[in-house]
């Protein structure tokens, strides 16, 4: 296996000519074994969240630059790690037996699937808009944690467990500019309180179509967003007691 060693990527290549590209906040962010044979079946099997990017060898234009912001602003999470598998159809092929395996559709490319736990066989694909925050919204959907703008994670935590009793007692010992977050946290358990858990759905449907108004100033639009992001953790929270 060769490994190279970037600011932000670490290219794997395994015997079988894979190639797959992690985007990490560190080279130690990831333990690896110099000497495993399928480089996608390791990073999958040893991390709790995966999200690949299946594209072509060399990608390029917007959705590309979209992905390259992904990957600068998510790969600080403690559990998650962006990796992308370039596929080639000329010459040996790199990665294309990955591709028929996952059924990748060259003509809808960037394709996104999120493996958790180890789960090579069942990912989760991804079908929004190929946008930062659509992506990153998705994935703490899926439970997936990530420090969005106007997010606090031991906010997001009493979110996913709705305890406004809690939310309210951490409140009093937050100050500064993370007062206003807190206060947002605290504001939606009480709606979800009185309006019941589908508040943040509806929430989440009442401020998209704010946000599709042209003539919002930037200041109000980064407000609405922040928003948006704190209501994702409270989806996270509906989403796992529908399993249960």
């Amino acid at each position: 296996m060769l490994l190279c060693v970037h600011p932000v990527a670490i290219f794997l290549t395994d015997s079988a000519s894979h190639t797959l590209t992690l985007f990490l906040q560190s080279p130690h962010q990831m333990a690896y074994n110099r000497d495993i044979h399928i480089a996608h079946t390791f990073v999958i099997s040893n991390q709790k969240f995966v999200l690949v990017r299946f594209d072509t060898q060399y990608p390029y234009g917007e959705k590309h630059d979209e992905f390259k912001t992904l990957a600068a602003s998510s790969a600080s999470g403690p559990d998650f790690v962006l990796a992308e598998v370039g596929i080639s159809e000329y010459g040996e092929k790199e990665n294309f037996d990955l591709g028929e395996k996952y059924n990748v559709d060259k003509d809808n490319y960037p394709i996104f699937l999120l493996f958790s736990n180890g789960d090579l066989e069942h990912p989760v694909p991804y079908t929004g808009p190929v946008k930062v925050d659509s992506i990153q919204r998705w994935l703490r959907q899926q439970g997936v944690w990530i420090g969005l703008a106007g997010c606090l994670q031991a906010f997001d935590q009493l979110a996913a467990q709705a305890v406004l009793a809690r939310a309210q007692a951490e409140l009093t010992q937050v100050t500064g500019d993370q007062r206003s977050s807190a206060e947002q946290y605290v504001k939606i358990m009480s709606r979800i309180v009185d309006q019941g858990d589908g508040f943040p759905g509806k929430e989440t449907e009442r401020i998209g179509r704010l946000l599709e108004n042209e003539k919002m100033s930037p200041a109000k639009k980064e407000e609405l967003e922040k928003r948006l992001n704190i209501l994702s953790s409270f989806q996270v929270a509906d989403t796992k007691k529908d399993e249960l």
